[in-house]
């Protein structure tokens, strides 16, 4: 360094030195930040000023090493943006309040340089980092805001579906109850129905995604979450009979208030297994199921009187399997032979003899009701298992 540069640096650093001193840079940083920065009216003036104090510093800092900033010389931007963002402060608003600091203290340069003898290009230099201290502070303040806004999504997310879940399968006290349902806008006195679907880890989101574009194109509206490997949920209007859901079975319990979901999920959580044990699919409930819902609940029923109509069937091996197909769809049309012969297809004669045979092999009496009844019980509970047929 020459003899002739030495003065320009003390004269420098004396103007910087001033600047840290220059409590008006503080005033008129909070001024500015109050009247033209939208957000803050919550941010404590203790907070506001201590914030900008330290902001001033870095600025100042960042000047006198003339070294182009990087985020790690911006931690500061860390501490201010969580801070912040817990205020409710918009990341656009702290982004503008740190460029109003730089503002000002840029114009205090440009003001006092001349005064002090510094060359312009010193000070163009210096507006030039402080510009670069703007963009590196953005940036890791925009990153902080981003963290905490999924972070928080995370959280709220994790809070509706525990209420959601205890909604649906506990009896909650009524002021919580109440409280979720204002924040989630459930109603509290129209008719709500409990909903459940089998979870699966590896696909619930899609599940869930199936289940609401189910519900939006049925004009209602569902809340779902995961709870003890169930889908649940809250159905919010009344679907159309003949709406189906797409790749899903959903047991739907009855029309309730919100304080009688838990009932309502009762009877959702038992169709949805008394249709697993049918192997029917889409909307399900008891009303739908009626007596088939039974299947599920007394399996030693099930056992009993499949041994008794089905297993001599299929101990006739192939032609067993033609005469079960028959009988099924004998019941399935009303006992009409001609709709029943058609529906498989075969002539009405074969399907006559395969009946007559049906009750050779078995025993059973197909003209009597005990019969019809349990052959029903056991074909719903084969059903799954049988191939589709077009009827």
């Amino acid at each position: 360094m020459t003899a002739d540069e030495r003065p320009a640096e003390t004269a420098w650093d004396q103007l910087l030195a001033a600047l840290e001193e220059d409590g008006s840079i503080l005033e008129e940083t909070i001024r500015n930040i109050r009247a033209t920065v939208p957000g803050y009216d919550d941010v404590p003036t203790a907070a506001l000023e201590a914030s900008v104090r330290r902001n001033i510093a870095l600025s100042i800092s960042t000047v006198r090493a003339g070294l182009r900033p990087s985020h790690d010389d911006v931690a500061e931007a860390d501490a201010l943006a969580s801070e912040r963002h817990a205020q409710g402060v918009p990341v656009g608003s702290v982004l503008a309040g740190f460029r109003s600091c730089m503002s000002v203290i840029l114009h205090r340069l440009l003001d006092h340089a001349p005064d002090h003898g510094i060359p312009v290009d010193q000070v163009l230099a210096s507006s030039t980092l402080l510009w670069e201290l703007g963009d590196a502070f953005s940036a890791r303040a925009v990153i902080v805001y981003r963290d905490k806004d999924v972070s928080r999504a995370l959280a709220d997310s994790t809070r509706r579906a525990a209420w959601i879940g205890d909604a649906v399968a506990t009896w909650m006290e009524p002021t919580e109850l109440a409280r979720g349902a204002a924040l989630y806008d459930v109603p509290t006195a129209a008719p709500l129905r409990a909903l459940a679907a089998d979870s699966h880890p590896e696909a619930d989101l899609d599940r869930q995604r199936l289940l609401h574009e189910w519900a939006e194109a049925t004009g209602t509206r569902a809340l779902t979450a995961v709870r003890a490997s169930t889908l649940v949920g809250i159905l919010i209007g009344e679907p159309p009979l003949d709406s189906e859901p797409e790749q899903l079975t959903v047991g739907l319990g009855p029309a309730v208030t919100l304080d009688e979901l838990p009932r309502s999920f009762e009877c959702a959580s038992t169709a949805l297994r008394g249709a697993a044990a049918v192997g029917q699919t889409g909307v399900v409930d008891l009303e739908r199921l009626s007596w088939r819902a039974g299947i599920h609940a007394t399996p030693e029923v099930t056992v009993l009187l499949q041994g008794r109509h089905l297993q001599p069937l299929a101990e006739a091996g192939e032609f067993g399997a033609h005469v079960l197909e028959s009988v099924d769809a004998y019941l399935s049309h009303r006992l009409s032979i001609p709709l029943a012969a058609r529906s498989i297809p075969v002539h009405v004669n074969t399907l006559r003899y395969r009946l007559q045979r049906f009750q050779e092999i078995t025993g059973s009496d197909l003209g009597d009701l005990d019969t019809l009844v349990e052959l029903s019980w056991a074909l719903a509970a084969h059903r799954g298992t049988l191939p589709r047929r077009t009827h």
